[in-house]
């Protein structure tokens, strides 16, 4: 049997044989410049100032929590 050395620190982090962040580099950098497009525009939509508050992050959050409750309740059974 063949035991290869474990590999620590930064060449852990940045390992990328057998890992899914290959498959999912294509969705990361559409996340990434989808993020810094809102970023740059700072709120600001067609000459109108456009104002987030933490209320929709909220209760999107809440509603979130509440589904993955269930369904790791669901999976348990």
């Amino acid at each position: 049997m063949i035991v290869l050395p474990r590999p620590r620190g930064w060449r852990l982090l940045f390992a990328l044989r057998g890992s899914v962040v290959p498959r999912i580099a294509p969705s990361l950098a559409a996340c990434t410049a989808l993020a810094v497009a809102v970023t740059l525009s700072h709120g600001t939509l067609f000459d109108r100032k456009v104002t987030l508050t933490a209320v929709p992050f909220s209760l999107i959050g809440l509603a979130l929590a509440i589904f993955l409750g269930f369904r790791n309740g669901a999976a348990y059974e």
